[in-house]
C-alpha cells in the first residue's frame, strides 16, 4: 500500500459541498494494486440514524439515471475531483423535492481517462443497479445537493452491509456490489442497518 499526502489550497471548496468538517490542511490517499486511490479527510462519524437524519435536510430513495460527469481535481484552481450524477427521486421522506424529480448529487469520487477510482474516504459511487437512501443537504449557490457524511449518506438497500470484498484483481468495473470501500466497516454497517429498517423499499 502506498501511502501519499496531498495539500488542499482551497479547503473551502470542499466544505462547501460538505465533504469534509474540521479544519484539516490536507487529505492522505492510499493507493493499492487495484487502481483504487482513497483520500482520507476529517469526517464526523455519526454513530447513530437520528444524528445523521437530523443533519440532513433532505431524505429520499432514488435511482441513479446513469447520466454522470467526472470533475477531475484542478488545485490551482481550488477544485477537488467529484462526479455530477443525475438520480431520479422514487420517494421523499424529508424535504420538498417531489418523486420523479431528477437532481444532481455531488458524490466524492470518480473513475478518471486511465480507469482508476479515486474516492474519499471510501465513497463508493452510484451505479445503474442500485436502489439507494440519501441524507443529502442543499449546497449554497450550486444546483445540486451533497451527500451528508460522504460514505454516511448513501446506502444502497440492494447490497448487504457494506458489500462484497474487494480483491487483488478487483477494478473499477468489479464495484457494482460495494456499497462502501473504506476502513470504518463496523460504523457504516451499523447504520446502515438502521436506514434500512427504517427507509424500507417496495419490491
Amino acid at each position: 500500500m502506498i501511502k501519499k499526502k496531498i495539500t488542499l489550497a482551497a479547503l473551502t471548496m470542499l466544505l462547501g459541498i460538505g465533504v469534509l468538517v474540521g479544519s484539516s490542511n490536507s487529505l492522505t490517499a492510499e493507493a493499492s494494486k487495484e487502481g483504487i486511490v482513497s483520500f482520507h479527510g476529517l469526517v464526523h462519524p455519526f454513530e447513530e440514524l437520528s444524528e445523521l437524519e437530523k443533519n440532513a435536510p433532505i431524505i429520499v430513495q432514488a435511482t441513479f439515471s446513469g447520466e454522470r460527469e467526472t470533475i477531475e481535481s484542478n488545485l490551482a484552481e481550488g477544485r477537488v475531483f467529484r462526479s455530477d450524477s443525475i438520480v431520479e427521486i422514487k420517494k421523499v421522506y424529508k424535504g420538498d423535492l417531489k418523486k420523479k424529480d431528477r437532481i444532481t448529487v455531488y458524490e466524492p469520487a470518480i473513475v478518471n481517462e486511465d480507469n482508476t477510482y479515486f474516492t474519499i474516504n471510501g465513497y463508493s459511487l452510484m451505479n445503474e443497479e442500485g436502489k439507494y437512501t440519501l441524507f443529502l443537504s442543499p449546497v449554497e449557490n450550486w444546483d445540486g445537493y451533497a451527500i451528508v457524511g460522504i460514505y454516511q449518506g448513501k446506502f444502497d438497500s440492494r447490497i448487504k452491509g457494506k458489500g462484497q470484498t474487494i480483491k487483488q484483481s478487483s477494478s473499477p468495473e468489479d464495484l457494482t456490489d460495494v456499497d462502501y470501500l473504506g476502513e470504518d466497516v463496523e460504523q457504516f454497517n451499523k447504520l446502515k442497518e438502521q436506514v434500512n429498517k427504517k427507509y424500507k423499499w417496495a419490491n
